[in-house]
């Protein structure tokens, strides 16, 4: 059974991966993960953008259509420009790992450890509150479908 680790177990687990002494493959780790949580941000902020875009053309016909899509489409608006704002303030941040630096390099790592699992939790709500707003959007959607004659 996996265990969840904490930052200075995760540190320990790393050591002994890639060996107690080599650091840069340690800060290569970090570097990989913190990239992929990037790409992943970035992925979902596209996935943002389309819905937005979506809103802009088609969005004012739905909201005309009835009351409950109205509501809907502002609800599923308001949660992915949450989501955008979870991104931007969490994993789309720019932190350059170089540029901080603990006491040694042992404290470091686990700063950025705990940096990436920061921005890790914020990628998370940003993953829900963009479904919500999908949903708030689906709901829009079948509202309008349902209004049109």
């Amino acid at each position: 059974m996996l265990k969840k680790l904490s930052p200075e177990e995760e540190l320990d687990f790393l050591k002994e991966i890639y060996g107690s002494n080599d650091n840069a493959k340690l800060f290569s780790a970090l570097k990989e993960a913190f990239s992929l949580l990037q790409t992943r941000a970035q992925m979902l902020l596209g996935l943002a953008t389309i819905c937005l875009t979506i809103t802009g053309f088609s969005g004012p016909r739905m909201a005309a259509s009835n009351g409950w899509s109205r509501f809907f489409i502002g609800f599923g608006l308001t949660f992915v420009l949450l989501s955008v704002m979870a991104l931007v303030a969490g994993p789309l941040r720019l932190r350059w790992m170089t540029a901080w630096k603990a006491e040694d390099v042992e404290q470091t790592l686990l700063l950025h450890l705990r940096q990436r699992n920061l921005r890790t939790t914020y990628y998370r709500i940003a993953m829900f509150l963009l479904l919500v707003g999908l949903t708030g959007y689906l709901f829009s959607l079948l509202f309008f479908l349902l209004s049109v004659e």
